[in-house]
C-alpha cells in the first residue's frame, strides 16, 4: 500500500456511486442512545483538538482513507451490502460524539458524550452521482466528501463508494480519526474485498472476530486515570521532557516560533527488499530491531548535519498487546520517547556502539506504550502540544508485509490516502514492503525547509543504505 496525500492521488474517471446511509436512520441517529464508555485519551484529544481548530477556523485533516481497485464494473449493491457488513463488524464505527457543559476542572469546559447506534439501524444504499470525465474532477469530489462526511460529532462518521469502469473499478473510503489510524485503515482492504466477493457468491466471508475499540477505549482510559505522578513510568517520561528540548528537526524550516504553514509531502525510496534484510540483518547483530536502525541512521544525520551529541525523538508504537485487538478497527498508536547519546567524551560513537544505544533506548521506550503522554503532560503539568494548531514530530515505521492482502498491494493500486495540514515541523513515516522500504515525509512549506529537508532526508538515505552494507 502507498501512503498517498489527496492532492498527489492519481484518480481515474468513470461513473461514480456513493453509497449513503438513507436519510431516515441518519435522522434517527441523532437520538441514539448513551453509551456508557468515555472515549480513549487520544479519541478525546482528536475531538476536541478538531473542535477548537474548526471554532478558531483553523485547516486540519482529522480523516484517514483507502482507495483501491477491483477487477470489473462493480456491482454497486453488493459492495454495498459488504460495506454494511464491514460496519457492524466494527462496534466504534457505530458510535459519535456530542458534548455537555463541564462545572468541574477540564480545561475544555465539556465532557465527550458517546452515544451508539443499534445495529438495526445501520444500512448503506448505493446512490448514482452520474459520469465523472477526469481523474481530478473525481478527485475533487472525494476532497470535499471525505471532508463534509467524517464527523465524529455526527454519524455515519465515514463515508464510501466506488468509481464504476468495465475494466476495473475504484472502491474508495474515510473515516475520521477518531475511530481509525493508519494501520487500522490498511485493513479494510483485505476485510472489504473478502466480504464483497461473498455477496458476490453468496456466502459467508471468513475473516479474524473483530475486536471492540470501545473495550479498548475504557481500558486505556482507566489506565490513564489511574496514572499518578509518582509512578515510574511516568517519571520516565518527565525525565525525558526535562532533559532537553522538545525534539524538533535539527535544520531551519524558517518557520517563525508559534507560526505554521502549508505542508508539502514526498517520497524517497530507502532499500530494496533485499537491502532492507540486509540492513535488518546488521541492525540485529548490533542488539538493535529495524525500528531502533532507522533511529540510530536519523542520528547519525542529526550528528553530520546539525553537531547535536543526542538523539532525542517521538517515535509511533502500536498498542495491539492483546489477540483481542489484532484485527480491530480503532487508534492503535502511541507515542513514546526516545533518547540516545550519539557521541561519548567528544568523539562521535561508531555504528556498533550507536546501534547498540538505540536498540536498548527504543526497547526502554516501548515500556511506556500503554502509558498515555497526555496524562503525563496532565500530571506534569508540561503541555505537548502548546496550542491546538501545533503538530508534533513523529517517526513512524510499519512493516506492511505483515498486513493480511499486502502482496496484491501493486496489483489492486491500493492507497492509503491522507491530507496535510499547515504545519511547523517535519513527519516522517517509514513503511516496509515486499519490494522496498520508503520514507513519507512532510514539511512547512518555505524556502528554507524545500532546501532542508530533502538535502536532510537525502543524507539519511545515504546512511540506511551504508549501514545495509555494513560500511558506516
Amino acid at each position: 500500500m502507498l501512503m498517498t496525500f489527496l492532492n498527489d492521488y492519481q484518480a481515474r474517471p468513470g461513473e461514480l456511486v456513493e453509497l449513503r446511509v438513507p436519510d431516515h436512520l441518519v435522522a434517527k441517529a441523532k437520538h441514539a442512545p448513551v453509551h456508557p464508555a468515555p472515549p480513549s485519551p487520544v479519541q478525546k484529544n482528536h475531538i476536541l483538538r478538531r473542535m477548537a481548530n474548526v471554532a478558531a477556523g483553523r485547516p486540519q485533516a482529522p480523516w484517514v482513507g483507502l482507495a483501491f481497485e477491483l477487477p470489473g464494473r462493480v456491482d454497486a449493491t453488493a459492495l454495498a451490502a459488504a460495506f454494511k457488513k464491514w460496519v457492524l463488524r466494527h462496534d466504534t464505527v457505530l458510535t459519535w460524539f456530542s458534548t455537555e457543559r463541564n462545572a468541574g476542572p477540564d480545561p475544555a469546559g465539556v465532557t465527550l458524550v458517546r452515544h451508539m447506534v443499534a445495529p438495526e439501524d445501520v444500512d448503506l444504499l448505493p446512490v448514482p452521482l452520474g459520469e465523472f470525465t477526469s481523474g481530478d474532477a473525481v478527485r475533487e469530489h472525494l476532497r470535499e466528501q471525505f471532508h463534509a462526511s467524517t464527523d465524529p460529532m455526527l454519524w455515519p462518521p465515514f463515508t464510501a463508494g466506488a468509481v464504476l469502469r468495465d475494466g476495473s473499478s475504484t472502491v474508495y473510503f474515510a473515516i475520521d480519526h477518531a475511530h481509525s489510524d493508519a494501520y487500522s485503515v490498511v485493513l479494510v482492504f483485505h476485510e472489504l474485498r473478502a466480504l464483497y466477493q461473498a455477496e458476490l457468491d453468496g456466502t459467508e466471508a471468513v475473516l479474524p472476530e473483530a475486536g471492540s475499540y470501545i473495550d479498548a477505549g475504557a481500558e486505556e482510559h482507566e489506565r490513564a486515570a489511574a496514572l499518578q505522578a509518582d509512578a515510574p513510568e511516568v517519571k520516565s517520561w518527565i525525565n525525558f521532557l526535562l532533559s532537553g528540548p522538545m525534539p524538533s528537526f535539527p535544520l531551519d524550516l524558517g518557520v517563525p516560533a508559534g507560526e505554521s504553514r502549508p505542508s508539502l509531502s514526498f517520497d524517497l525510496d530507502l532499500l530494496t527488499g533485499d537491502e532492507a534484510d540486509a540492513f535488518a540483518k546488521v541492525c540485529k547483530a548490533h542488539g538493535a530491531g529495524f525500528s531502533a536502525g532507522l533511529l540510530a541512521a536519523l542520528g547519525i544525520v542529526h550528528r553530520e548535519l546539525a553537531g547535536r551529541a543526542e538523539y532525542r525523538g517521538l517515535s509511533v508504537v502500536h498498542t495491539r498487546h492483546d489477540r483481542r485487538w489484532l484485527a480491530a478497527q480503532g487508534w492503535f498508536i502511541n507515542l513514546v520517547p526516545v533518547a540516545f547519546p550519539l557521541a561519548e567524551g567528544g568523539a562521535a560513537l561508531g555504528l556498533p556502539e550507536l546501534l547498540a544505544s538505540a536498540g536498548t533506548a527504543f526497547r526502554n521506550a516501548c515500556k511506556l506504550a500503554r502509558v498515555s503522554p497526555l496524562r503525563v503532560a496532565e500530571l506534569a503539568g508540561l503541555p505537548l502540544q502548546p496550542d491546538d494548531a501545533a503538530v508534533l514530530p513523529i517517526v513512524s515505521y510499519i512493516d506492511g508485509r505483515h498486513v493480511q492482502g499486502s502482496r496484491d498491494w501493486d496489483a489492486a493500486d491500493c492507497n492509503g490516502l491522507y491530507d496535510s495540514s499547515p504545519s511547523n515541523e517535519v513527519m516522517m513515516w517509514v513503511n516496509r514492503r515486499w519490494d522496498r522500504t520508503y520514507v513519507k515525509v512532510t514539511h512547512p512549506d518555505t524556502p528554507e525547509a524545500r532546501v532542508n529537508v530533502p538535502h536532510f532526508y537525502d543524507h539519511f538515505r545515504q546512511v540506511v543504505r551504508s549501514i545495509a552494507q555494513g560500511s558506516v
